[in-house]
């Protein structure tokens, strides 16, 4: 700051420098792109030959491509159309192989496993494209690692299929189960796996037919297309169901399935009345009329008629199961999905390498304690700390998720029904559930065929 004296000595000059805002300061390095990512990789030439366009190529694997608004890259689904909460566990694998000689039960095993000629290994955070190197946490019988395959195009052997995982989705698994439970009775998983050795020894594909938006996606690098997000959707974990079915679970002690859920009418215009040949009808000729009809059939009743008004609420059950049969929370003794469809892949590997490390470093004290400390090794031992992980996080939220049984007299069916059906797109995981739905009742349905082949060609292993 400068005073300066002009001719008026008592009228001071004043001068302020003022130092502007410090230049920011970023924990990243930016630089400019000049290439956009998803600009293709090869330039066509007029020749019709191809030239890698290394540019492109290796800004592509340099940056992070961050989705803008308008974006259409077909690399990875919208952020905005679909949340990383809807799609949990949608890269976790888990696997079905053939038991070894040495294979012995285990706590964790489920009852299906222990009268199996097969078992399940642990997940695996990714399937690689080529099916080799399988990594899985925890280590179960022994498998850590291995190759997996649905379906072979070259020439295998039994001997090499029974060192073949058979992959799936834990999600996915969940519902085969439920399925399993509703037409065998049973989960078998020794038939489903027989149909994967036939149809890889025969060169077939696995026998299911695709819904069209998968088949739409599978290229060699999926193809995320705008509008399908709900396929990787996990058909388990719904996060936007739960408040659905919250508000269709009725804690009124005056509510009753009997009754109806609509409110009452304006008065009936006798003239109108006398037109509506249902009128006449007893309410129990109403009901028989309607158990014969689909949602669309009742809708447009109503609307034509007042004799359907007040129709139960227990009409909305059947609905539910006839038409949303892949909500087994409504008809599913134990909708409880199995533990291996609730865990977060990359927390149980993280555990695996956090358990080898403590183990390694208990077995270094223990060395050194029975070396330099013999005398105390024995009180040591005895008062070794036990092994603890604590549950992840966002493991306690998928489980906050999981599907309950829903109870026939104290949910409002027709809530239910209706909100499901007003929020269906938003609902990407129930819509993913029925897609896989329907390719898991083929799947089952191909296990009945397989099993009376089975007998017929004269086998018994007291498996089917």
């Amino acid at each position: 700051m400068d005073m300066r004296y002009g001719e008026c000595a008592d009228d001071p000059e004043w001068t302020f420098q003022v130092q502007g805002p410090d230049q920011p300061e970023y924990d990243t390095m930016f630089y400019p792109l000049s290439t956009k990512l998803g600009e293709s990789i090869y330039i066509i030439n007029e020749d019709g030959s191809r030239t890698m366009n290394r540019d492109a190529y290796n800004r592509s694997r340099c940056y992070e491509h961050i989705a803008g608004p308008d974006c259409r890259n077909t690399q990875g689904y919208l952020g905005k159309n679909i949340s990383a909460e809807e799609m949990t566990g949608c890269h976790t694998v888990q696997c079905i192989l053939a038991k070894r000689e040495d294979w012995e039960p285990r706590p964790d095993d489920m009852e299906f496993e222990h009268k199996s000629r097969y078992h399940l290994t642990g997940v695996a955070e990714n399937m690689p494209s080529s099916g080799y190197g399988l990594k899985f946490a925890p280590v179960r019988h022994g498998i850590d690692n291995i190759q997996a395959e649905t379906e072979f195009l070259l020439e295998t052997s039994q001997e090499q299929l029974d060192e073949t995982g058979l992959p799936f989705h834990p999600a996915c698994f969940e519902l085969f189960i439920q399925a399993s439970k509703q037409c065998l009775g049973e989960v078998d998983i020794d038939t489903l796996v027989r149909i994967r050795d036939r149809a890889c020894m025969e060169s077939q594909h696995f026998p299911i037919e695709d819904n069209e938006d998968v088949k739409e996606g599978q290229e060699q690098v999926w193809n995320h297309t705008v509008g399908h997000e709900y396929l990787v959707a996990n058909p388990i974990f719904v996060p936007s169901l739960k408040p659905i079915i919250q508000s269709a679970i009725s804690t009124d002690r005056g509510f009753s399935v009997n009754n109806s859920p609509f409110e009452s009418r304006s008065p009936i215009n006798p003239a109108s009345t006398a037109r509506d040949p249902f009128r006449a009808l007893p309410i129990e000729i109403i009901l028989i009329i309607v158990d014969h009809l689909n949602s669309p059939d009742i809708a447009a009743l109503r609307l034509t008629s007042r004799a359907f008004t007040h129709l139960p609420t227990s009409l909305w059950f059947r609905l539910v199961v006839t038409e949303m049969p892949w909500l087994y929370e409504a008809w599913s003794s134990d909708p409880t999905p199995y533990h291996w469809a609730t865990v977060i892949a990359h927390d149980v590997h993280q555990e695996k390498a956090a358990r080898e490390e403590w183990d390694r470093d208990m077995e270094k004290q223990s060395l050194v304690i029975g070396e330099e400390m013999p005398e105390v090794q024995a009180e040591w031992l005895r008062n070794l700390p036990r092994w603890e992980w604590p549950d992840h996080p966002d493991r306690l939220e998928v489980l906050d998720l999981s599907p309950a049984r829903l109870h026939y007299h104290t949910t409002n069916w027709y809530r239910l029904y209706r909100d499901i059906t007003v929020n269906w797109k938003q609902l990407k995981g129930l819509q993913n559930r029925a897609r896989i739905w329907d390719a898991v009742l083929q799947i089952v349905g191909a296990i009945k065929d397989a099993r009376g082949e089975y007998v017929n060609e004269g086998f018994s292993d007291g498996i089917v």
